[in-house]
């Protein structure tokens, strides 16, 4: 073998084991032994027995040979190299498909925990990166929570500083306020070491915790467009923050104990106990109840909003629910077995409050109905102090849950009964997606408050924007008794289109005295009535008894739109002489001939007839279609019976 006479002592030993390390690692092993006893302070030679060692998968041997380095030679660039991977390695201890990973997280654990502490706080304070250097530092503090009272107060301050002059700062959703409010301060919660920060840092961290995760969780009008990895269960975490911070700030351990059988209704109970025991202190003004109930509330909200939506089943398409004004018929049993309401005074004073009956359209539903019934509980003791409505309206302003409340004001008001702000609400909506959910309310409120002809347009514009979800009608839009009565109505076109026409068909029917009763209004009625046959067959008789008072009927939109075939049985009776032989002009083209029974011209009364068997041939044809189309075709018409 060839000798280069030009290369060092050590350099020669180096080469010999590396080339011998190939074919027989126990004499490169001797080559290093020797070299580590003849030039102990040459980082070449201390680094190759390293490397020797953990080529050949020795991990005691390797975390021996590295302490001595991170000891003796903590300038070397190389060794800095090294003490990257090692750290990288650390932080993805999970990693199992990389072996080198692997072996250095086992080296590190067969170093002395004393070399352990002082490489890990040497490599933080000496990292020049800012995000690496507090990465470092939460590696410490996990590793050896007795330095977290010493290094955690150092660690948020960076932390808080770091973010504030970032470039991404402004956005709640930030690798900073990631670090700090996803592993440092459960790291803290989870070790139960009293930390040396003040209230005021406290609540300034628990601010920050909230807005974080309620950005995060899409409760901001930001969209959060990069996270480096998805956080589980953030409510979990967000209540395990506020216990911590809450503990440290000595706070009622009953109002910030979120355990995993929890309920909304037994926390809300927790709040009144609080704001009871609490009342000679003016509760309302003290911070812990502003935060723990702004937690909750928007935890409620977020239920509450979730549940409008259910997850459907697999192929299926989700089905949303909307509040709305439905009706009560006095005539019908009170079925109902919420919780008994006041009588309602009026449809037109609503400003009167009446404890309204809130309906789902099924039992699964129910959730629903608990969700708001919770949220409302907490938005009215929120309103119910000056100072308490201040505050949270100063801390919304940086948390940012207007979108999130947006469904919710509008059925707090509707709920209260407060029309004027609903309407505010609902007149705000630019977005087009819920377009078709503002026309609905709209038209609602408007029949509730006896706005008859004003209903009309927000029907039509509803219609082009009727949903493909088909759905089916709905059986729970009237109860029993003359309460106000709530509704959630399946945002389904059949249950829309079901919805709007049961409002018009009130709206002309109840305007029907003001215009004496006219041909043309009954003759709508008589349309509208044929979607949701036979539940709006009650309608019928008092109108067939005015025309057979009148022994006539005209209504020139009878062949484009009336198929129902009870309906049509019932007019033809009355035509006959068993009926009353009531004059019935339903042939436009007939002109002035209005024709009855009694010495009629055969030819028109067999036209007759023949129209009637028609329009019955005609039964099986599609009811929301037929009806939208009289609604959309005839409004100016309809606008009449309004007026």
């Amino acid at each position: 073998m060839e000798i280069d006479l030009e290369i060092s002592d050590e350099e020669y030993v180096i080469q010999r084991a590396k080339e011998s390390f190939k074919n027989n690692p126990s004499i490169a092993k001797g080559w290093m032994l020797t070299a580590k006893i003849m030039y102990p302070n040459n980082f070449g030679v201390q680094f190759e027995a390293y490397q020797i060692e953990k080529n050949a998968g020795n991990v005691k041997e390797a975390a021996k040979c590295f302490s001595d380095l991170t000891i003796k030679f903590q300038q070397q660039p190389e060794l800095w190299k090294e003490i990257e991977k090692l750290t990288a390695a650390l932080r993805a201890e999970s990693d199992n498909n990389d072996p080198e990973k692997q072996f250095l997280c086992e080296m590190f654990r067969h170093i002395s925990s004393d070399v352990q502490h002082k490489l890990l706080l040497f490599t933080a304070d000496h990292c020049e990166d800012t995000m690496e250097h507090c990465r470092l530092l939460l590696l410490l503090l996990q590793r050896f929570p007795t330095a977290i009272s010493s290094n955690a107060p150092r660690l948020v301050d960076t932390l808080i500083s770091a973010e504030k002059h970032s470039v991404d700062g402004h956005f709640p959703v930030n690798p900073y306020r990631k670090l700090l409010v996803c592993d440092l301060l459960p790291l803290l919660a989870n070790e139960k070491v009293k930390v040396d920060l003040s209230s005021k840092l406290l609540q300034k961290l628990l601010h920050k915790a909230i807005e974080f995760y309620f950005c995060y969780l899409g409760l901001s009008t930001n969209a959060i467009q990069d996270t480096e990895t998805k956080i589980e269960n953030p409510w979990t975490n967000l209540f395990g923050v506020i216990e911590f911070i809450g503990t440290q700030l000595n706070w009622e351990p009953y109002l910030i104990n979120f355990s995993t059988n929890w309920t909304k209704e037994g926390y809300w109970q927790k709040i009144l106990t609080f704001c009871q025991t609490k009342s000679k202190t003016h509760p309302l003004e003290d911070k812990q109840l502003l935060f723990c109930l702004t937690i909750f509330f928007v935890y409620c909200l977020f239920e509450y909003n979730s549940s409008l939506t259910p997850e459907s089943s697999p192929g299926q398409i989700p089905t949303s629910y909307i509040m709305v004004e439905a009706f009560s018929d006095s005539s019908l049993p009170n079925l109902v077995t919420e919780t008994k309401s006041k009588k309602r005074k009026s449809d037109s004073d609503m400003t009167h409050y009446s404890t309204p009956t809130v309906t789902v359209e099924k039992p699964q539903l129910k959730n629903i109905q608990s969700n708001f019934m919770v949220c409302m509980n907490c938005w009215d003791l929120l309103s119910s102090s000056d100072n308490l409505k201040r505050e949270f309206i100063k801390l919304n302003a940086h948390l940012n849950v207007d979108t999130l409340l947006s469904e919710f004001v509008i059925d707090y008001a509707l709920y209260k009964g407060l029309y004027d702000e609903a309407l505010i609400f609902l007149h705000k909506i630019t977005d087009n997606s819920i377009l078709l959910q503002k026309y609905i309310r709209i038209t609602g409120i408007l029949y509730s408050r006896k706005n008859y002809s004003a209903c009309l347009e927000p029907i039509t514009l509803a219609l082009p924007l009727l949903p493909s979800n088909i759905g089916s009608l709905s059986n729970n839009l009237i109860t029993g008794g003359s309460q106000k009565h709530l509704h959630y109505l399946p945002v389904t076109r059949m249950s829309v289109l079901q919805y709007l026409i049961k409002v018009l068909l009130r709206c002309i029917k109840e305007n029907l005295p003001k215009h004496n009763y006219p041909d043309s209004s009954i003759g709508h009625i008589f349309t509208l009535a044929q979607l949701d046959w036979p539940q709006e067959e009650d309608f019928i008789p008092p109108l067939l008894e005015q025309i057979q008072q009148r022994r006539s009927f005209q209504y020139h939109l009878f062949q484009s739109y009336i198929i129902n075939v009870d309906i049509l049985e019932e007019l033809t009776y009355l035509w006959t002489s068993q009926g009353g032989q009531i004059q019935l002009d339903i042939l436009p083209h007939l002109g002035q001939r209005r024709i009855g029974t009694r010495g009629a011209d055969k030819g028109v009364k067999e036209e007759i007839k023949q129209a009637i068997r028609r329009q019955i041939s005609r039964s099986n044809e599609k009811l929301d279609e037929l009806l939208i189309s009289f609604i959309l075709n005839e409004r100016t018409q309809i606008l009449q019976s309004l007026m």
